[in-house]
């Protein structure tokens, strides 16, 4: 018998993982069967805490050094695109090539959410630091992804729905990825 609603089945294919470590085949798009899978091997629980919050501030201070041109050439696109959801509680971020947080742009309204989840500056989004979610998915997927609500691994950022998409070079290298 087929769930009758996206959250129920998205809790049924959860559980189905959990026990079985398999997903029920059809329900869930094949990144996010692969992102819960990539979470699980990192040793992440979906009632868990993240495994590292914040970089320090010689970390976080070598890292924006690193990302020079990263965040020269981004900044604008950002300040574009939060003209775009300007008073919709949402944040745009910046992430570098590890999921390391460069640079956020927030709505005043939901500042104080993000902040709660570490959506700041040295947080570490990587899959394997946080589970699945659009940045670090992105980053493992090299390509767009959407992660709405209980989608994302840790049941505490089931609130979030976000869009990422991975910056490349024009040589193809991985520099870092955009998210809403």
């Amino acid at each position: 018998m087929r769930p009758n609603s996206p959250l129920l089945a998205l809790r049924q294919a959860r559980q189905q993982l959990l026990e079985t470590g398999q997903c029920p085949v059809g329900v869930l798009d094949d990144h996010l069967v692969r992102s819960w899978h990539r979470s699980l091997a990192a040793g992440l629980a979906p009632t868990g805490r993240p495994v590292t919050d914040h970089a320090g501030s010689a970390s976080l201070r070598q890292a924006l050094a690193n990302s020079h041109a990263l965040l020269a050439h981004s900044r604008p696109v950002m300040e574009y695109v939060f003209e775009q959801v300007r008073h919709r509680q949402s944040v745009v971020v910046l992430a570098d090539s590890h999921g390391m947080l460069m640079h956020t742009l927030g709505d005043v309204s939901f500042v104080g959410k993000a902040e709660r989840v570490a959506l700041t500056s040295g947080a570490s989004w990587n899959e394997a630091h946080r589970g699945t979610n659009a940045i670090g998915t992105a980053l493992a997927e090299r390509s767009a992804v959407e992660i709405h609500g209980g989608e994302h691994f840790l049941e505490r950022n089931g609130f979030l729905t976000c869009a990422a998409s991975p910056i490349l070079s024009a040589t193809g290298e991985l520099m870092g990825v955009l998210d809403i």
